[in-house]
């Protein structure tokens, strides 16, 4: 009975032994610098599964994106363009918190700047029509005004002239 709690005891030391040595041969995120600008400027521009604006202290999947982009950073020295190619094969375009600017996603952002402009020339010339119709309108408005200013100073003259 000895030997099986000495053998279960030894089979414990070891085995929290060996997973203190395999967490510092993967690095600790105590080890990692994450006020670095280009690794926070990496992370900034992915979407963490909806995660990404949590408090770092308080979210795992933040804290685990963070490890895994430290580890491919600081580790194995990928670059920023590197690491988000990965997470764009891994899970497509909704890893990052902004579309690509290629392809069909250009189309995004090109798209509310475009209908701007369009809308612009629309109000643009919509108004200068609006203004045309103003000035056609007083014109129309004047040249009434001056015919019944003729009609009737022509009444009043016929008046005056009946009782004189």
């Amino acid at each position: 009975m000895r030997r099986i709690l000495a053998l279960f005891y030894f089979l414990v030391l070891l085995s929290s032994f060996s997973m203190h040595v395999f967490a510092e041969e993967k690095g600790s995120s105590g080890n990692f610098d994450y006020t670095n600008p280009e690794f926070k400027a990496t992370v900034d521009m992915l979407y963490m599964e909806g995660h990404s604006n949590d408090d770092l202290a308080n979210c795992d999947v933040k804290q685990l994106y963070y490890e895994e982009v430290a580890e491919m950073f600081f580790i194995n020295g990928m670059s920023k363009k590197e690491i988000l190619d990965y997470y764009l094969k891994a899970q497509g375009v909704h890893a990052l918190n902004a579309p690509p600017e290629k392809g069909f996603n250009l189309t995004l952002w090109i798209t509310p700047f475009l209908l701007i402009l369009i809308i612009s020339i629309l109000l643009y010339f919509l108004i200068k029509k609006w203004k045309g119709n103003k000035n056609i309108i007083a014109s129309e408005v004047s040249n009434s005004t001056d015919l019944e200013h003729d009609i009737y100073a022509s009444i009043i003259d016929q008046e005056r002239k009946k009782f004189y």
